[in-house]
């Protein structure tokens, strides 16, 4: 699409409508498409060699088998000299229900429950079923952020090489970076932005497609084991409740944490 025919509807689609990241949806089903690799012996070789950090994430985050959280998504398009932000919020509970819900400026939403997926717009005051055959791909995206911000990184380790690097700001930065030449065509590698402990609580996620283009996923107020609304995985209409929840306050509650901005 060239630059100039490019609306600002259009821009906004491509910020609110595509969940996170398309480039990395096509990453996972090329690397689906090259068949079966064995990474065996260099999985053993990550395990033993597994960085503490990895480990510390995964024992403070097992407890929780709900979380909420609010995001920021930021695109960068270097070919269209524009940056597009978004604000949303994910559910999850485990092992593998999702709601994500981009809020403005258009809102649009994915469910996905571990077998399907299905993305939704926000049209003359309703939801719309969209007929979407990239849905349930986006969906497995979505459940892999999911595994990250409740601590999960072994699947990575069959599609990615993990990497832990010191970050200033946290107990550091866990950095995936492509096994295979068919998953490197599409995207370059995931950065992981992990805060202190006692909660390790994942700070950002940023989607390196090139080396000028990224989407970045800030996430903010996070709560963990609360009663999560009626009707959140399955129906679009649980919309306004999903907000009215991150409404509610709870003081002293390490359970329910605003993560200062970044």
């Amino acid at each position: 699409m060239a630059v100039a025919k490019l609306f600002p509807s259009q821009i906004r689609t491509v910020a609110a409508g595509a969940p996170v990241a398309w480039a990395l949806c096509l990453a996972i089903l090329m690397a689906a498409a090259d068949g079966p690799r064995s990474y065996a012996g260099q999985e053993q070789t990550d395990s033993a060699q597994q960085p503490p950090l990895l480990r510390l994430l995964r024992e403070s985050r097992a407890p929780y088998h709900t979380v909420a959280v609010q995001f920021t998504q930021t695109k960068r398009l270097t070919i269209l000299d524009v940056t597009l932000k978004s604000e949303g919020m994910i559910f999850f509970r485990r092992p593998g229900l999702i709601r994500y819900e981009i809020i403005s400026p258009v809102r649009s939403l994915l469910l996905h429950d571990t077998k399907k997926a299905q993305c939704y717009a926000f049209t003359e005051g309703r939801w719309e079923l969209l007929r979407s055959p990239g849905a349930t791909a986006v969906g497995r995206v979505l459940r892999q952020i999911g595994h990250w911000i409740q601590g999960d990184f072994d699947t990575d380790q069959k599609m990615f090489l993990l990497t832990v690097l010191p970050w200033d700001q946290g107990a550091g930065c866990i950095r995936l970076t492509p096994r295979s030449e068919g998953l490197a065509e599409y995207i370059q590698g995931v950065s992981i932005y992990v805060d202190e402990g006692p909660d390790y609580q994942v700070r950002r996620v940023v989607i390196h497609e090139s080396d000028v283009d990224t989407t970045e996923l800030l996430f903010g107020r996070e709560r963990r084991n609360k009663p999560i609304p009626e009707q959140t995985f399955v129906s679009p209409d649980a919309s306004e409740a999903c907000v009215d929840f991150f409404r509610q306050t709870q003081q002293d509650d390490p359970n329910d944490v605003e993560t200062p901005p970044s």
